[in-house]
């Protein structure tokens, strides 16, 4: 193999890895690993703003965390891809998150969250 095609081989997108394709389970707080196998990213997606906008019915401060961890643009993020910056950033706003859901945690509609968060 050339030096060129061992470096593209190590610069592959992991999501276009095949074996991430074939999932037979998938963690899931509110499905059986089997189900969430089968469930896309679009639908958890979906589940979270669903959650997200029942928590701002709510609480309305929520709604800053619709710009970043439930925007469109979240679906398509890939961490491993991204700077370090842009990961502590990340981890910044998720760990925000996640204290302001804490007294939130036991209803479904935080739940409906985190299986968002789980997913990506």
């Amino acid at each position: 193999m050339t030096s060129l095609a061992e470096q593209l081989k190590r610069l592959a997108l992991p999501q276009n890895d095949p074996s991430l394709l074939d999932r037979s389970e998938v963690a899931s707080l509110m499905f059986s690993g089997k189900e969430a196998a089968r469930i896309d990213r679009d639908t958890f997606f979906a589940i979270g703003c669903t959650g997200l906008e029942e928590l701002m019915g709510i609480d309305p401060s929520f709604e800053v965390f619709q710009s970043s961890l439930f925007s469109s643009t979240s679906k398509g993020l890939e961490r491993s891809v991204q700077s370090k910056a842009v990961n502590q950033q990340l981890n910044k706003n998720i760990s925000l998150f996640l204290i302001h859901l804490s007294p939130y945690f036991m209803l479904k509609p935080a739940q409906k969250c985190l299986e968002w968060l789980i997913h990506r």
